[in-house]
């Protein structure tokens, strides 16, 4: 990655322990992860994405500085600033009605399952409910493959991509040969999870998307909307304060 010594130059800068020697690797990943997720804090999970990331980014051509910031940026708002690696279906009903168009869940499942004022985190069921829900493939043609009962729990967003459908999860099985189909619990897992975002990234073509710099054609790619454009848009610029 071009001006990588810089990079790391602004990150010790920002108060983050790593070498400054021109090879950005798996701790300079993890130390701009902190930094992109608004966080002083190099947590092991960022540590060992951050070495994923160094894994499998080339592979995929995230060389460059304004690719890898887009990457990231897209990464860091599905993680919640790269805190998490299995979503949470822990909506209220703003925040259903906010996040899923109404093609997708109904105004009335949104007031009879997401999480009243006040109220504590919804139960097990309640998020499986309704990600079979908002993921179930009741709702018109999509790109997610959940065709059978379950689905949409089963394969629900998991990984730095937040890798979600059963057709996203048979991408990854048929590149690494792993049967993430029967036990989509592996792609949790930071490594596994990286090479999955890789793999999507890759599939949608995002780096040309990166190269022109065009974060609402990136966030579309990634999210299949605009959901959280604000947030990714941030998240961007604070990488690019870094990297460019």
């Amino acid at each position: 990655m071009e001006n990588a010594t810089r990079a790391q130059q602004r990150l010790v800068a920002k108060g983050y322990a790593i070498a400054v020697d021109g090879d950005f690797g798996g701790r300079s990943f993890a130390a701009l992860m902190a930094f992109i997720g608004n966080s002083a804090d190099v947590t092991q999970l960022r540590k060992d994405l951050g070495t994923a990331a160094a894994k499998y980014f080339p592979g995929v051509g995230l060389t460059s500085a304004l690719r890898v910031a887009h990457v990231l940026a897209q990464q860091s708002v599905e993680t919640g600033g790269f805190a998490k690696m299995i979503e949470s279906l822990n909506y209220s009903v703003d925040g259903l009605r906010k996040t899923f168009s109404k093609a997708r869940i109904s105004d009335a499942d949104c007031n009879r399952l997401g999480r009243k004022p006040g109220a504590p985190a919804l139960s097990p069921a309640v998020q499986e409910e309704i990600a079979n829900i908002v993921y179930g493939g009741k709702w018109g043609n999509d790109n997610l493959g959940n065709n059978q009962p379950g689905d949409g729990w089963t394969y629900r967003g998991r990984g730095p991509k937040q890798t979600t459908g059963r057709f996203n999860y048979s991408d990854v099985a048929n590149v690494t040969g792993l049967d993430v189909v029967g036990n989509p619990g592996m792609l949790g897992d930071p490594d596994l999870g990286m090479n999955a975002g890789c793999i999507f990234w890759d599939k949608k073509g995002c780096n040309a998307l990166a190269d022109l710099d065009d974060v609402l054609r990136v966030t579309k790619a990634i999210n299949g909307g605009t959901n959280g454009l604000p947030e990714r848009t941030a998240a961007l610029a604070r990488a690019k304060t870094i990297l460019l």
